[in-house]
C-alpha cells in the first residue's frame, strides 16, 4: 500500500511540475494566434462561411 502511495506522489508532482505549464503555454499560444492581427482576415472569411449561398 505504501508503494502505491509513492507511485501516486511521484505521479501528482509530474502532472503540476510539468503538464499543467505545458498546457497553460499551449493555451496561451492558441489565444495569441487567434487573437493575432495578421490573422484577423483568414478569421472573418471563415466566420462568413455558413453565410455564404454557393
Amino acid at each position: 500500500m505504501n508503494a502505491i502511495l509513492i507511485v501516486h506522489n511521484i505521479a501528482s508532482d509530474l502532472v503540476t511540475t510539468i503538464w499543467t505549464p505545458l498546457f497553460v503555454a499551449v493555451f496561451v499560444a492558441i489565444v495569441t494566434y487567434s487573437l493575432s492581427p495578421r490573422n484577423k482576415a483568414a478569421f472573418d472569411e471563415a466566420a462568413k462561411m455558413p453565410l455564404r449561398e454557393d
